[in-house]
């Protein structure tokens, strides 16, 4: 109906159509709002900005750091997911086997054990026992970072020993 044909209606028809159109229209403008923002929320639930990229073959992913001892004795522990495509890089000072606790974790993890900027090798499919602290998990060989990622991740990327592992820092990160 075009707004020539909306006057020429009688008075009771405007009435009724006119609010009715507003309605709508602001009913529209809510749902569109508010789908914007919790598609928004859930995008950055629980992904804290990223402090560097991690590029490895033809991935590049955002990773948060753990740096100090307390942020790599918590790890992902206690956390609900890591989404795809994201992870968390351990940097160490010194080159030495390393020892992960499963402890807290309720998800499962790809866990990359990494020395001098290559992949020294890969534990896949790292399985968290819920209400357990789960397995321990131990470097085969001296690293100096390590890289957590979701479940499946490495894989799916085509991830391997030997593979170079470039990092990009965040400004203000190390």
């Amino acid at each position: 109906m075009t707004s020539i044909d909306l006057l020429k209606t009688s008075k009771t028809h405007r009435v009724f159509r006119l609010p009715l159109l507003s309605l709508i229209l602001r009913l529209s403008a809510v749902l569109i709002l508010s789908g914007c923002g919790e598609t928004a929320a859930r995008f950055n639930q629980g992904q804290p900005d990223a402090k560097a990229w991690v590029s490895i073959g033809h991935s590049r992913i955002p990773v948060e750091l753990a740096l100090t001892p307390e942020e790599q004795r918590l790890g992902l522990g206690e956390r609900d997911t890591l989404s795809w495509g994201h992870g968390l890089l351990f940097v160490f000072d010194q080159p030495n086997f390393r020892r992960f606790w499963m402890k807290g974790m309720r998800f499962d993890i790809d866990i990359i054990w990494i020395r001098d900027g290559r992949i020294s090798s890969i534990a896949r499919d790292v399985r968290h026992v819920l209400g357990e602290n789960g397995p321990t998990v131990m470097s085969s060989e001296l690293v100096d970072q390590v890289l957590e990622v979701p479940a499946g991740f490495s894989q799916s990327q085509g991830w391997r020993k030997g593979q170079k592992v470039r990092i990009e820092w965040a400004q203000g990160s190390p």
